[in-house]
């Protein structure tokens, strides 16, 4: 499954690799030290051709005495040369490459963080970490295969046919006849190597994100028996991966058997020509210089699976790069505010929904108040809340915070002043410490006075290692109600003026919500809060209650008027929101 894309982008194979080797640009100084020894390294094989032709020529028919002094130093010093330029060259390469794709990964993560919400409504998390782990970790043997080999071969191609063409250019011209045949090939080739290269993207996103979902959902899945049905997802995608790695396969492997054919030809007319024109050491040189074509020319040709297969994986992370980031076009931004809110003729609709989920809504809450939103399930809600803090923006009318429309903040402004509580934990595979300060440093006081407040210090500190215990992945060693507390904590540590309360006790059994209601009241205190719950005890003493059904705001009032009113929130009520 790839990305869902939000933009109309499509740069050709040009602009794409232009883009990615703009990343090399920083390390220039390096990759002109690699490229000098490159060019050392390509010279020496034109050197080692005419030592061929000399050894044959005046060691081994003419037996020239200096020669046997002479040829082997020669050889050696040529050899060292060798080794030190190819060390030289492929090492510093490597060394670029992996710091191309950590400035890659780097980016890619950066601007996944300035995602709107909706794109990761639309695109599954397994697919979106692929990105950052499998396909830019392909980049990284495409800027060696390209760099290195490209360059490094190439230079071997040029400085071999050089001195072919001087041993005789007649027969190096022959020879270079088959090149357009090659080339009429590779462009015969190229698009399948890019469709099945794209393809095998898509194949490890797939695997990636069913293999993501199983192990998250691996209680549901003991519980309801499937792990088969599990096995055979994941198989599905696997045994097209494999299939995908295995047309790849073919495609190279028809790369070398085409090269092989071409060369044996060229080889038999070489021999053919060299039996009445060339003496034994130029025809010694000659097939020599031929045979160290064979492999450069074999692995430039495997070049463009590769070319091709990165091209994809190139396209797939740049558009999540270009993807478009979140709107922040606010001017405004202040330390403090009072907290008042106000929805004036709200109306929203999801992307790609026809139908309405919110219709003029209008609300008003004052700083620190307490208000509810109940109602049922898909009611809207959880829209509301979600337009507060901007994760969505409604299509008409606005929301005003301290009479200003919340679009005319900073967004991170906007944020700095809302917490969010919800019963969707969210917790760190890290410890409580830095789950309760997440990305922040405070001090110890300030820890334990958070945690005491949200009704977690105690368990805190009966954990082996107090807050620097490790919680495990999604808090999986806590219990329930301890994550919620934790969530709390950390809440009450980012004191803003503005809290969310998501169905923030939802799931928790009574012993555990007496605890977390206790800390919820804390941490409400003093605060502007907007609370969506179904039980009668997170609401009855809400200062104001609005009730949505279908969209729209159907009553408010405080508990015992709506009571009173005996319409849809006395219903609710004798339903005990459950």
């Amino acid at each position: 499954m790839s990305i869902e894309k939000t933009t109309n982008i499509k740069p050709d194979f040009q602009d794409i690799y232009l883009r990615l080797l703009s990343y090399a640009i920083p390390y220039k100084l390096i990759i002109a030290v690699s490229l000098v020894s490159l060019i050392l390294l390509a010279l020496t094989n034109a050197g080692f051709l005419s030592l061929i032709k000399q050894i044959t020529d005046e060691g081994l028919i003419v037996k020239n005495p200096e020669a046997t002094f002479f040829l082997p130093v020669a050889l050696f010093s040529l050899m060292a040369i060798r080794a030190v330029t190819n060390f030289i060259s492929s090492y510093s390469l490597r060394w670029v490459s992996r710091k191309i794709v950590e400035d890659l990964r780097n980016d890619v993560f950066k601007n996944i963080m300035l995602l709107p919400v909706r794109f990761f409504d639309k695109n599954a998390g397994g697919n979106i970490v692929s990105k950052l782990t499998y396909e830019t970790e392909r980049l990284s043997d495409i800027v060696i295969k390209v760099t290195l080999d490209a360059i490094r071969d190439t230079l071997t191609v040029i400085a071999v046919v050089g001195y072919m063409l001087y041993l005789d250019w007649l027969l190096t011209i022959a020879f270079l006849l088959v090149i357009p045949i090659l080339v009429i090939y590779l462009k015969i080739i190229s698009p399948k190597l890019r469709s099945t290269g794209k393809e095998l993207q898509e194949t490890m996103g797939d695997m990636t994100r069913v293999s993501e979902e199983s192990i998250t959902a691996n209680k549901i899945v003991k519980i309801f028996g499937t792990a088969l049905y599990e096995l055979k997802r994941f198989s599905s995608y696997s045994m097209r991966n494999r299939k995908m790695h295995t047309k790849l396969a073919k495609l190279a492997g028809g790369n070398s058997f085409f090269v092989e054919i071409i060369s044996g030809l060229a080889l038999g007319f070489i021999v053919y020509y060299s039996l009445n024109n060339l003496t034994a050491g130029e025809f010694t040189a000659f097939a020599t210089a031929l045979l160290m074509l064979l492999n450069p020319i074999r692995k430039l040709t495997a070049l463009n699976e590769h070319l091709q297969v990165g091209y994809s994986a190139a396209l797939s992370i740049f558009e999540v790069i270009d993807e478009t980031k979140e709107s922040d076009q606010g001017k405004i931004s202040r330390k403090k505010i009072t907290g008042n809110l106000r929805f004036e003729d709200i109306t929203f609709t999801y992307p790609n929904s026809k139908n309405l989920t919110l219709s003029k809504v209008n609300i008003n809450i004052k700083a620190g108040e307490k208000v509810a939103l109940v109602g049922k399930s898909g009611g809207g809600k959880s829209t509301i809340m979600n337009l507060i803090p901007r994760f969505y923006s409604c299509n008409s009318g606005k929301i005003t915070l301290d009479e200003i429309d919340i679009k005319n903040y900073k967004l991170a402004n906007l944020r700095d002043h809302i917490a969010l509580v919800s019963q969707d934990i969210v917790l760190f595979n890290d410890s409580v410490r830095n789950n309760i300060a997440y990305g922040k440093k405070y001090n110890e006081k300030q820890l334990k006075a958070a945690a005491k407040a949200a009704n977690a210090l105690e368990f805190i500190e009966n954990l082996e290692q107090k807050f620097d215990h490790i919680i495990g992945d999604k808090g999986v060693k806590l219990s329930g109600g301890q994550k919620q507390r934790i969530a709390i904590a950390r809440a009450i540590l980012k004191n803003s003026p503005i809290l969310l309360l998501d169905e923030a006790t939802s799931a928790l059994d009574s012993e555990s919500e007496k605890l977390v209601q206790k800390a919820l009241d804390n941490l409400m205190k003093n605060r502007t809060s907007i609370i969506i719950a179904h039980r009668l005890s997170t609401v009855i003493n809400a200062d104001k209650i609005f009730v949505v059904h279908a969209g729209k705001i159907v009553e408010e009032g405080k508990h015992s008027d709506l009571i009173k009113l005996n319409g849809y929130y006395a219903k609710l009520y004798k339903k005990g929101f459950d």
